[in-house]
């Protein structure tokens, strides 16, 4: 359902919102150079672009493209990767892949609970090193995410907003699982996700 959602507020809105900003554009260019209404065209252009820009964020935000591209186990890589030369932190992956093709809404949710954590990683952990392991069967799929940084502190474990806690939380939930974190000062952090898959698992 995401990926449909995607789509069309890709396709459908963006081409709208671009055949508007061909039709602002053709009147400005007919109006005189001093007429008062060249510059509100202008502004009105300046917007539809920034409305464009709104409507791709949306639609990567309901699907990342990479995962129609790579898969989730090869996304999850992918962005490992990223993560590691971007940061300079290491990153250990061990992807075991058993199941079949997971629903949409669960690869997205997994997806962005990842960027999450590795975006804590990077603004609190002080870690050198991040593990990441995926592991996916018949019946169930479990994403770790571990560092070895500072741990996070007890009272910042309830209900968080700033770490993006809640974010994942409900991720989590809307995708029928179950999510968790846990860590101590000094010993680093681990968020995990487990969803139930089969006919009452995922949906």
């Amino acid at each position: 359902m995401r990926t449909e959602i995607a789509r069309e507020i890709h396709d459908e809105l963006g081409q709208a919102l671009t055949g508007l900003k061909m039709d602002i554009a053709w009147m400005k260019d007919r109006l005189p150079r001093d007429h008062k209404f060249r510059d509100q065209c202008a502004s009105i252009i300046h917007r539809i672009d920034g409305t464009l820009s709104s409507v791709r964020r949306i639609a990567t935000d309901l699907r990342p493209s990479v995962l129609d591209e790579l898969g989730i186990a090869a996304a999850l890589e992918w962005q490992g990767q990223v993560f590691e030369a971007r940061t300079g932190i290491e990153v250990v992956m061990k992807l075991s892949i058993e199941g079949g093709v997971i629903p949409d809404d669960l690869g997205s949710s997994a997806f962005r609970i990842l960027q999450e954590s590795l975006t804590n990683v990077a603004r609190h952990a002080q870690a050198n090193r991040v593990d990441i392991r995926l592991c996916q069967s018949a019946e169930r799929l479990t994403l770790w995410v571990s560092d070895n940084g500072v741990g996070i502190p007890p009272e910042r474990l309830e209900g968080t907003a700033s770490l993006g806690l809640v974010g994942m939380r409900e991720r989590a939930l809307a995708c029928g699982g179950e999510f968790s974190i846990a860590g101590m000062p000094g010993m680093g952090t681990t968020v995990m996700l487990t969803v139930p898959l089969g006919a009452s698992g995922a949906r």
